[in-house]
Order: C-alpha cells, then sequence, then structure tokens
C-alpha cells in the first residue's frame, strides 16, 4: 500500500521549522547593521531606512517582508515598516534587550551548530571538535568575541534577576556572584539594596571589565572585584553565594567540583543561591530544551529537572530548599550541609 503525503498544512510547518535558522540570521543582520535602533522613533520608508542604516534598499525590503512574517515588524504603510512589541526587544537601548544576543548566536555559537551530529553521537561538546578548543578557552584569547559574549549575557541579566530581586535580602550584608563576568548582575543587586555588600567573582580576565560597569552603577564602595578559579577556591565568608547560569556550562561532575568549592567557602549561617532553568520532566519542554541542546553542543553542559538539581546540590554538600520561579530562570536555595 503507497503511503499518502502527508496534508499541505503539515508540510508547510516543518519546512518552516527546518528553514528556521534563515530567521535567525535574518535577525542577526538586521541587528548588526542597527535597523532596530533606527526604528525606535517610530515607522520609517523603506528608502529611508536603508540610507540610514547603509544597507541595500531592495535586499532590506526583503529582510523586512521575512521579519513582517515573524511579527518582529509591521508594515504600517505602504513600503513602510515599524517595530511591533516582538521587535521592540531587538532595540538595543531597551532594559532586557535581546539584540545582542541575536549578535551573539550569529557567530562562533552559530558556527559549532554545523556539527551538532558531533553531539548527538558522542553526547559531549562540538566546540572543541569545531574550532580545536573549549569554548571558554577560545573566548579567553579573544578579546572581541568575549566582550560579545558578555553583551550577549547582559541583555539577559533583567529577565534573569527578577525572581532573584524578589528574594527578602533585609537581613544580608554581604554577597559573592561567583563566576559573575563583568559585574552586571552584582550591580543591579547593590543598586536595589543598599545593605548589601558585594564581590563579582571570575577569572581575572574576565572581571577585569567589572570596575567600569559596577562604577557606573555607582556601587564601586560597597562592591569588590576579585579574579581567580571557582575550581580552584572561591573567597569565603559571605552571607549568600549566587551562581547565575553557571553550573549548566558544565557537566555533573565539573559542576560538582564547583559546589564543593562553594561549600568551602559558605559559613554554616550562609545560602547558596542558583539561577538557573529548571527542565520540565515531560518532553514537551520547548525554550528550555532548546537551551539544554545549546549547552551540550556549545559546552557539553545541560538543563537539569528538579530531581537532578537536587541531587546534584547534595554531591555538592548542600540541602536543597525553597524555589522561586521567574519568567526566564528559577531561584533554588541551598543550605550548607
Amino acid at each position: 500500500m503507497t503511503e499518502q503525503p502527508s496534508a499541505p498544512e503539515h508540510n508547510e510547518v516543518l519546512r518552516r521549522k527546518i528553514m528556521g535558522h534563515l530567521v535567525s540570521r535574518s535577525i542577526a543582520a538586521v541587528c548588526a547593521l542597527g535597523v532596530p535602533d533606527h526604528l525606535a522613533a517610530g515607522p520609517v520608508t523603506v528608502a529611508g531606512l536603508a540610507e540610514a542604516a547603509g544597507t541595500h534598499e531592495g535586499a532590506l525590503r526583503r529582510f523586512l517582508r521575512v521579519l513582517a512574517g515573524e511579527g518582529i515588524v509591521e508594515e504600517k504603510a505602504p513600503d513602510t515598516f515599524g517595530l511591533t512589541p516582538l521587535g521592540e526587544l531587538l532595540r538595543t537601548d531597551v532594559p532586557g534587550s535581546l539584540g545582542h544576543l541575536a549578535e551573539l548566536m550569529s557567530g562562533e555559537a552559530y558556527t559549532v551548530w554545523g556539527d551538532a551530529e558531533h553531539s548527538l553521537r558522542t553526547g559531549r561538546a562540538a566546540f572543541p571538535h569545531v574550532f580545536g578548543e573549549p569554548y571558554f578557552s577560545w573566548l579567553a584569547a579573544r578579546p572581541e568575541a568575549a566582550e560579545r559574549f558578555d553583551r550577549g549575557q547582559a541583555g539577559l541579566v533583567e529577565l534573569r534577576l527578577l525572581p532573584l530581586l524578589g528574594l527578602d535580602w533585609r537581613t544580608v550584608t554581604s554577597v559573592v556572584d561567583v563566576g559573575g563576568g563583568n559585574g552586571a548582575l552584582l550591580a543591579r543587586l547593590l543598586t536595589d539594596h543598599p545593605n548589601l555588600q558585594g564581590t563579582v567573582f571570575d577569572q581575572p580576565h574576565v572581571v577585569a571589565a567589572a570596575p567600569k560597569v559596577l562604577a557606573e552603577a555607582g556601587v564601586t564602595a560597597r562592591s569588590t572585584v576579585t579574579g581567580g578559579d571557582f575550581f580552584d577556591k572561591v573567597p569565603a565568608g559571605a552571607d549568600v553565594y549566587v551562581l547565575s547560569q553557571i553550573l549548566h556550562d558544565w557537566d555533573d561532575d565539573d559542576a560538582v567540583r564547583i559546589l564543593k568549592r562553594c561549600r568551602e567557602a559558605v559559613p554554616s549561617h550562609g545560602r547558596l543561591l542558583l539561577v538557573e532553568q529548571v527542565l520540565p520532566n515531560d518532553a514537551g519542554a520547548g525554550a528550555a530544551a532548546l537551551l539544554d541542546l545549546h549547552m551540550l553542543v556549545l559546552l557539553g553542559g545541560q538543563e537539569r529537572t528538579l530531581a537532578h538539581w537536587e541531587q546534584l546540590l547534595d554531591r555538592g554538600g548542600f540541602r536543597l530548599g525553597p524555589r522561586a520561579d521567574g519568567p526566564r530562570s528559577s531561584v533554588l536555595e541551598a543550605s550548607p550541609v
């Protein structure tokens, strides 16, 4: 018996999914030329937008046609386009901007997916296979790529911080942001909570950008910048330790090593706060499942279910406590055993 072809609508849905990388690259291209920022004041004709952004008018029209189909721009009048609420998030001047994430995902983080089959076959990161060394080592030798990485992460801080900022910080006096990058998260915490003193801790070449970020936030007097390696030692004695989107970069054994270094640093009264995705138990996990795959291909890391997080914390010397959920991530509170 000859199999019947799938319904046309199924064919169209699957075709769009297969070609989804073209949408991602289209978004990255218009962001690279500043098109969303040129639309910040309102709709602009294609001709005017092409002149402002330095693009080819005909090509821009075709890119905008695709983005209109994705709900990112809207044709407000003939040949005149404006941003939708979705597209507004691509402007670089709005809180929680995802424009820099589009830039980040169009570079090496995109290229590595060309050999995703390596991760599927081996269960290991594809990045060393493609680029010859692990991602973070590769970044350390390339300041421009590292700066792009920091910009991409900074845009995610706003949503990531919501459940963290919602916690009760009134009795806390000191906090260490472990793997805190350029200090953006710590700067926001200290700004919102004047009672806090804080330390941003990361590799020396990474935290080199933190003093400027902390100074711009006006919290230099209440902050410390410390370089080091969280696989070796973590600054000791603070009330609260934050690991924000750190452990998902690593496999279980390396994540436990980081947790053990934190356990050595956390006093008996202290707390550890993990800011992470909690992977649903069902197969249809949506964006969390996509991020889980990206962590595998890029770094060999993974997202984890609540039960998995509990097991990991137990191995690292912590007991899982309350959980606070937000739109971008959850905060898992843990206390030392």
